[in-house]
């Protein structure tokens, strides 16, 4: 998670409640949204000098806004460096399926009909993601960059990278799903 916020705090500043929604939003196949991971990731990220906050008050409520620091810029530019391992997803959940057979044919099903429900509703989400991308939103997120001369020298430059790769990120995960949803399918008519 340390780094999936370092590179949202790369792209903006944000209160730990953006964080989260953005997470929630957009994020919940890769890690956990909840409130205390997010908090005890970015107190090991301060702790670590790799981000900063500077706090102000909205409505009456104080907030603290979150940004990266050189040092953290260095550790996600490095991070993203080194070749992703792919195959190093470890589902623990994938291991009942070396124990399902102890069930009873009618459990074994009903639990693949609640598989295949649940990876459907996370690809409707991803899917609802994926149409919510507009060339308009992507136009106000440059025009949010070119308000912080900090964060536009960097990522002005790379914009449409950025884009492109996000995107493709969320193509993998729907394609990813899609597979899933297909396998569970076919085990379901095998039962």
């Amino acid at each position: 998670m340390d780094k999936l916020i370092l590179g949202l705090l790369m792209l903006k500043k944000l209160t730990v409640y953006e964080i989260r929604a953005v997470i929630k939003a957009n994020f919940q196949s890769m890690c956990s949204d909840s409130l205390g991971s997010i908090q005890a990731a970015l107190k090991r990220l301060l702790a670590a000098g790799m981000v900063t906050f500077s706090e102000y008050v909205e409505k009456s409520v104080n907030k603290k806004r979150y940004a990266i620091t050189d040092k953290g810029r260095k550790e996600l530019m490095g991070w993203l460096q080194t070749p992703a391992d792919i195959s190093n997803s470890k589902n623990m959940e994938l291991g009942k399926f070396l124990f399902i057979g102890m069930l009873p044919s009618c459990e074994r099903a009903s639990l693949i009909n609640e598989i295949i429900s649940n990876l459907e509703k996370e690809l409707d989400g991803l899917l609802a993601v994926q149409s919510s991308i507009s060339d308009e939103g992507k136009a106000q997120v440059l025009e949010y960059w070119k308000t912080d001369a900090e964060y536009y020298g960097f990522v002005a430059e790379r914009s449409s990278e950025i884009a492109r790769f996000q995107e493709l990120t969320l193509q993998h995960g729907i394609d990813n799903i899609k597979f899933n949803i297909e396998w569970f399918k076919n085990l379901r008519q095998q039962e």
